[in-house]
């Protein structure tokens, strides 16, 4: 294949032109905060959690290592898949939209670490793929079809619907429902049990990062909406209707019991996977109305108070 070199050739740099980076713009704040809330996978002590996990019975040990496994999996894949959106701002010159997503791709991949951090420590070292293929086919639709399929198709046209449909992909979808989802499952039964500490404030600080992640996604589909009007926004809606129910599914894959370990249930896992589903498809909605400075103390101000929450 040959590449035009021509079409990467840098015409200028921002930061040395006059008036430099836009400071006040959204990602610049995303990144700004997240130099702030710094972490690192390897600094939480899992000791205790090694000692709770050898208490857990059969069952809740399948639990955990299922849900796990998606989360490692899916934390991978978005750090594998963001490359094709930064190549495409890079293109378009938008030099503060790119700073804040080189380090956005830096925190899923501290989130990859993190899980496997975990899974090591616990001493959970077989395959692990089954969970994520053969026993949930909704997951798999996400994560092994439709999130590489909207992101690399960036590649060949970066149309501005393009870019809608993945972040919703990406962010409303991956990041804002089946993660947000996911954290719910382990919160409950970290805090209900008391157990596997260094898990749950690995699980916060990860939590904190998306949230800031979603963040952006909601700012993207805002500005894309504000340049190019309702195909834009027509594009969003079709996407996150066409992605709900496996995101739905992910919560209650074929053969899923109803009455789960540590107490949970399938069906309030899916209502809540609803909920989470209503919030991003009103932030699509509200992207029609937003004005982009109007993002900041309202989204910023939530994700701060994440962060001091660690």
């Amino acid at each position: 294949m040959t590449i035009n070199f021509e079409e990467y050739k840098h015409e200028y740099f921002k930061s040395i032109k006059q008036g430099g980076l836009n400071w006040s713009l959204f990602p610049m704040k995303l990144y700004q905060l997240g130099k702030k809330l710094f972490w690192d996978p390897s600094s939480i002590d899992l000791s205790k959690d090694k000692e709770d996990w050898e208490k857990l019975n059969d069952m809740e040990k399948i639990m955990l290592i299922n849900t796990c496994s998606k989360f490692s999996a899916g934390e991978e894949a978005v750090a594998l898949d963001l490359h094709p959106l930064i190549v495409t701002l890079v293109k378009e010159g938008r030099v503060e939209e790119v700073m804040y997503l080189e380090q956005f791709i830096y925190e899923e991949s501290k989130h990859v670490e993190a899980f496997r951090r975990f899974l090591d420590e616990i001493g959970v070292v077989e395959d692990l793929s089954a969970y994520t293929k053969d026993l949930s086919p909704n997951y798999k639709k996400i994560f092994y079809e439709e999130l590489p399929k909207a992101m690399w198709n960036l590649s060949k046209d970066p149309s501005p619907e393009n870019q809608a449909r993945a972040v919703v992909t990406y962010n409303l979808i991956v990041e804002g429902v089946a993660a947000e989802g996911g954290y719910n499952i382990f919160r409950k039964i970290t805090s209900t049990y008391n157990i596997l500490p260094g898990f749950a404030k690995m699980i916060n600080w990860i939590a904190t990062d998306e949230s800031r992640h979603i963040a952006f996604g909601i700012y993207l589909i805002a500005r894309l909406v504000k340049e190019n009007g309702e195909r834009v926004y027509k594009a969003a809606m079709d996407h996150i209707n066409y992605l709900a129910p496996y995101a739905i599914g992910i919560f209650s894959e074929p053969g899923s019991p109803e009455e789960l370990p540590f107490n949970l249930k399938s069906s309030e896992m899916v209502e809540y996977a609803k909920k989470l589903l209503n919030i991003r498809v009103q932030a699509i909605n509200r992207a029609k109305e937003m004005k982009l400075e109007m993002i900041t103390p309202k989204d910023l101000n939530v994700i701060e108070n994440l962060g001091d929450k660690i």
